[in-house]
């Protein structure tokens, strides 16, 4: 399955992994599923982190 991460999810997976439920994290767990996230994210966590 493919499964599209929000921003919010990509920076929990990443860096504070226990704020994510455990089916979620069975989810990103799982080879069969193919893990993608929007290059928007990639923009909203630069303007995030420039904001502080």
């Amino acid at each position: 399955m493919k499964l599209l991460l929000d921003t919010h999810l990509v920076l929990w997976a990443g860096g504070e992994p226990d704020r994510l439920s455990s089916a979620a994290r069975a989810l990103l767990e799982d080879p069969q599923n193919e893990l993608l996230f929007s290059s928007a994210s990639l923009c909203e966590i630069a303007i995030k982190h420039g904001l502080g």
